[in-house]
C-alpha cells in the first residue's frame, strides 16, 4: 500500500468521522433549519468582527514569531512571506492533517530560500511549544472548573460506560482486549524481526528526534519576546472564542471560566479532524447544552466560530497563493 493511498484512506475516515459527528450534534439537538436561521439573522455581527480580528492577530503573531527561531540558523523570513506562508498552512490543513506544516516550510523554502529541513525543525519546535501551553490551559481548567469537568466526566464517560458494563458485555470486551492486544503483539514481533534496528534504538531516535526542536527553543536568542508572544498568540485564541460569544444573546452570559472550558474542548476537537471538521461543531454543542443553552444556539455557535475562521483563512489563503508569485517577482 502506497504512502499517498494511506493518506488519501485516512483523509476519507477522517471526514467521515467528522461528518458523521456534525450529524450526531444536530441530530441530537433536534433543531430546525429555520430555528438556526433565526439565530444567524439576530446575531451582533460587531461582536463577529472583533473575534475575526483578534483572530487574524493570532496569525499574524505566530508569522512574526517564527524568525525566532530561524534566527537561531541565521535565516530570515520577510513578514509577507511569513504570513503567507501561515495562512497557506492552515488552508492546507482543512485538506489533509499536518499538510499544513509541509506546505508552509515549502512557501518560505521557495520565496526566502531557507533549507526545508530547518524550515521543518522550527515548526516541530513551535509545536512543541503548543502542547506545552496546551497542557498548561487544561491544568487551569482543572484548577478553577474542576467541579465542571468532573460532571462532565460522569455524564459523558463513566455513567454510560458503567450502564453498558452488563456481565455479558464485561467478558465480550475483555475478550475483545485480549485478542486485540495478541494481534498487536504478532503485528509488532513481525515487524521488529523484519528490521534489524533494535527497539531501544528505535524508541532513542524517537526521543533524540523530539529534543532536538526542545534544544532549539532554549538556545533562542530573545526568549522574553518569544514566550512573550506563545502566550499571547494563544491568549488570542480564546478572546476570538470569548468575544464570538458576546454574538449570540443566548451565550453572551456565559462566564470567562466555562468559555475556557469550551475553548479547551473546542482546541481538542480541532487536532482530532481535518481543520476540526465536526469534532469541533460536536464537542462545542454537547458543551453548551450541558450549559443549559438553546439548542438552536448550542449548534449555531460553533458553526459562528469555526466558520469565519474558515472563511478568513479561505480568503486569505488563497489571496497568497495569488499574491506570493507576483510580489517576488518584483
Amino acid at each position: 500500500m502506497s504512502t499517498s493511498f494511506k493518506k488519501t484512506l485516512q483523509y476519507i475516515v477522517l471526514l467521515l468521522i467528522g461528518s458523521l459527528l456534525i450529524y450526531l450534534s444536530i441530530q441530537k439537538a433536534d433543531v430546525s433549519l429555520s430555528e438556526l436561521q433565526n439565530v444567524f439573522q439576530n446575531t451582533n455581527l460587531i461582536w463577529v468582527f472583533v473575534s475575526i480580528v483578534i483572530s487574524f492577530l493570532s496569525h499574524f503573531a505566530r508569522a512574526y514569531r517564527w524568525n525566532y527561531l530561524l534566527e537561531n540558523y541565521n535565516y530570515k523570513t520577510d513578514l509577507f512571506t511569513s504570513n503567507a506562508s501561515v495562512f497557506i498552512g492552515y488552508l492546507a490543513n482543512y485538506g489533509l492533517p499536518r499538510m499544513g506544516e509541509i506546505s508552509r516550510c515549502a512557501v518560505v523554502s521557495k520565496y526566502n530560500n531557507i533549507p526545508l529541513d530547518i524550515a521543518l525543525g522550527t515548526v516541530l519546535a513551535e509545536r512543541v511549544v503548543d502542547v506545552l501551553l496546551m497542557f498548561v490551559l487544561f491544568i487551569l481548567v482543572v484548577i478553577f472548573q474542576y467541579n465542571d469537568l468532573h460532571e462532565l466526566l460522569n455524564k459523558y464517560i463513566l455513567q454510560p460506560f458503567s450502564e453498558k458494563l452488563s456481565g455479558t458485555n464485561l467478558i465480550l470486551i475483555l475478550a475483545l482486549l485480549i485478542i486485540g492486544g495478541i494481534l498487536l503483539y504478532i503485528l509488532n514481533q513481525r515487524k521488529i524481526n523484519k528490521n534489524s534496528t533494535s527497539l531501544w534504538d528505535k524508541i532513542f531516535q524517537v526521543i533524540q528526534n523530539l529534543t532536538k526542536p526542545l534544544l532549539s527553543i532554549h538556545k533562542i536568542k530573545r526568549p522574553i519576546q518569544f514566550w512573550g508572544l506563545s502566550i499571547g498568540i494563544w491568549l488570542m485564541y480564546f478572546l476570538s472564542m470569548y468575544f464570538c460569544a458576546w454574538a449570540l444573546s443566548s451565550t453572551e452570559g456565559i462566564s470567562f471560566l466555562k468559555i475556557m472550558v469550551l475553548f479547551l474542548f473546542g482546541t481538542i476537537g480541532v487536532i482530532v479532524t481535518p481543520g476540526g471538521i465536526g469534532a469541533y461543531h460536536f464537542l462545542i454543542t454537547e458543551l453548551l447544552l450541558f450549559y443549559h443553552v438553546d439548542k438552536a444556539s448550542a449548534v449555531a455557535f460553533p458553526w459562528l466560530v469555526w466558520g469565519t475562521q474558515f472563511l478568513m483563512v479561505l480568503i486569505l489563503g488563497g489571496l497568497s497563493f495569488i499574491l506570493l508569485p507576483i510580489i517576488h517577482k518584483k
